[in-house]
């Protein structure tokens, strides 16, 4: 072969080479693109079913002892038998397909009910001897009286009342409870939450296809501490991402943290040198600090934010050497603390969006668990500044608890002009 065809026949090999190369990398571009939106698909979907018990209007009120202790009377708000169903759906979790589960309330009624999803506050990871624990997950709810003072009380509350009242109310457990119980929860991590509880709202949906179980059009939202931001995070991605699919009728969320800026710096700023005890209300600060940092993308090594080990967020709420923030936290370099704020910035609510549906933004003046000052007027006048309609109800000398029932019958009043 004379040299010139020796050179034009290298070239038709490489060429076809080549082509093969482009080919190959089509065909895997075209996997990967298959496979991403295959496990997309997955989300939201109903795995299981499971029917718990039917409590009759006549029970409602004895399953709710502690009503005796507060202010406002609701025993009149039972109007249906309810059932209790406990779902198994699909969701994410760190990037990867999880199974997840909740509770369903169904009013045993003819007419088409309105959905209301409720978000339940800080749940510890772990049994808590005075409810506020994993066992506390509402799809442990078998519609009994609870054999601890407080246990089950936001599913009694919330899930039994809504639903005899006449809404079908789902609760989502969220990851870490229940059936995900090997999973870390991704406590205050508002965007985390947000993609689980939206995934909820779709296996409901499905579940009710498959049960015939009539629903309106109406989608409520409700959530009291950590599900009271949850619940705002829920509209957010849901009118940014889910408008073809899910459209929310109005929001009522109680004592959320939406704007934990003011808070934050001071506590990374000064709390190396903070020698004060603070007993277990540490726990929540630094809980999420450990989770705002270990849901991110780039998390600031763990070593370098605290003096002890911390592998896992039980080592920093039942492993820690000391309540004394001095003695557990390190000064950090300045920019591993912007890093931070900037996590927690990713998780605040209270600018940079415009509802579309209507929020009724519900707190106590006197709350010292999640702080009503630089916190909830800052999102109503943010959100209102932007274009929403978001309605402050304001409870002067109320603290995180003594509004729960003030706050429910304000609600349903709310919910009912729709």
């Amino acid at each position: 072969m004379k040299r010139e065809e020796m050179i034009i026949a290298n070239m038709n090999y490489l060429s076809r080479i080549c082509i093969y190369f482009i080919l190959l990398i089509a065909l895997c571009n075209s996997s990967y693109t298959q496979a991403y939106t295959n496990t997309n698909q997955k989300r939201g979907v109903l795995i299981e079913s499971s029917f718990v018990k039917r409590i009759s209007v006549n029970e409602i009120n004895g399953l709710f002892p502690e009503k005796s202790k507060l202010d406002q009377d609701i025993t009149h708000i039972p109007k249906y038998d309810i059932d209790l169903y406990r779902l198994v759906y699909r969701s994410i979790h760190n990037g990867k397909l999880e199974n997840l589960s909740g509770l369903v309330v169904v009013p045993v009624r003819i007419a088409a009910a309105p959905h209301m999803q409720y978000h339940h506050g800080t749940m510890f990871p772990f049994p808590h001897p005075n409810g506020e624990g994993s066992l506390d997950a509402p799809s442990f709810y078998k519609g009994l009286l609870p054999k601890e003072a407080d246990a089950q009380y936001e599913t009694r509350l919330f899930g039994n009342y809504l639903g005899s009242y006449g809404y079908l109310v789902s609760l989502p457990d969220y990851a870490g409870y229940a059936e995900s119980a090997h999973l870390e929860h991704p406590y205050s991590v508002n965007p985390r939450l947000a993609e689980q509880s939206v995934d909820m709202i779709l296996a409901t949906r499905e579940f009710c296809e498959q049960k015939n179980i009539k629903l309106n059009k109406k989608l409520f939202l409700s959530g009291w501490s950590e599900g009271g931001a949850a619940c705002v995070a829920v509209q957010k991605l849901i009118e940014k991402e889910y408008k073809s699919k899910i459209e929310v009728t109005a929001n009522a969320p109680l004592a959320g943290f939406y704007n934990t800026i003011p808070y934050l710096k001071p506590f990374l700023n000064f709390g190396p040198f903070i020698g004060k005890d603070y007993g277990e209300d540490l726990d929540v600060m630094i809980w999420t600090l450990y989770t705002v940092n270990s849901f991110s993308p780039e998390p600031v090594s763990f070593d370098k934010v605290f003096k002890f080990e911390v592998k896992n967020q039980l080592d920093v709420l039942k492993n820690r050497p000391s309540s004394r923030p001095k003695k557990i936290m390190k000064w950090l370099w300045f920019k591993n603390k912007k890093r931070i704020v900037q996590m927690f910035r990713e998780s605040c609510l209270h600018e940079g969006w415009s509802p579309k549906a209507p929020i009724y933004v519900h707190h106590g003046t006197d709350d010292d668990i999640v702080f009503y000052d630089k916190n909830v007027e800052v999102m109503v006048n943010n959100l209102n500044k932007e274009g929403g309609k978001v309605v402050l109800r304001k409870y002067d000398g109320h603290d995180h608890y003594s509004l729960a029932l003030l706050y429910f019958l304000s609600m349903i009043e709310d919910f009912s002009k729709f």
